[in-house]
């Protein structure tokens, strides 16, 4: 009876979660292609339609895909240190866990996208949106080139921001509770006063941010 029981509940919630769409043929196929040559040359498809594609655990280290579309594409766990995603749609992706230290992402789109325990060290992110982004957990140290990037309403919690420059950068409505933010520069109290932490956030010398509510 127990084990009826279980197999009901299953069912039940196999039916109640969001099916997750699948690539088209055509992005299949081509996402067979660049796994196939992943360790033979260096993958170029600029513009290219990777939409859903999975490329999770795979190596695309130095990649050139600007101006693809990958949104909710999956590369959970993948090697992409140097990818190039300039202007890139990238949202609802899910990168978590991956390694993309040194990527392009400068005016990519990333909205909603899964960044937790992401490495984006030294990562290129000029004008890219990270709205409504999960970036928990995620190394973002020595950022650099970030005029114009879009942090709002990012869950930011225990990120790690050190040695970044983040002037410029909109936080508002960010969760950085717990974010390290040890020897950044650029960062200004008229930011994090958009934003919210907790005492485990560490911020530079003269900064301070409001305490998150309302469970965020």
């Amino acid at each position: 009876m127990k084990r009826y029981a279980a197999l009901v509940l299953a069912a039940i919630a196999l039916t109640a979660a969001p099916a997750r769409a699948e690539p088209a043929p055509e992005v299949q196929a081509l996402a067979a292609k660049i796994i196939e040559d992943q360790f033979k040359t260096i993958i170029n498809c600029e513009r290219c339609n990777l939409a859903e594609a999975n490329f999770d655990g795979q190596f695309l280290r130095l990649a050139a895909l600007q101006g693809a579309n990958l949104t909710g594409a999956r590369l959970r766990g993948a090697d992409i240190t140097g990818i190039h995603l300039n202007r890139a749609k990238l949202d609802g992706a899910n990168f978590s866990g991956s390694n993309m230290a040194g990527a392009v992402l400068t005016g990519a789109t990333l909205r909603g996208a899964d960044l937790s325990n992401t490495r984006l060290d030294a990562v290129r992110m000029s004008g890219a949106d990270f709205t409504d982004a999960n970036l928990s957990g995620a190394n973002l140290r020595m950022l650099e080139y970030v005029k114009g990037t879009k942090f709002t309403n990012v869950n930011a919690r225990n990120a790690i921001f050190r040695h970044a420059y983040l002037g410029r950068v909109d936080f508002t409505g960010a969760d950085l509770s717990g974010a390290d933010f040890t020897r950044s520069v650029g960062l200004t109290n008229e930011q994090l006063g958009r934003a919210c932490g907790d005492g485990t956030t560490i911020l530079p010398p003269g900064l301070s941010i409001p305490a998150c509510r309302g469970g965020k």
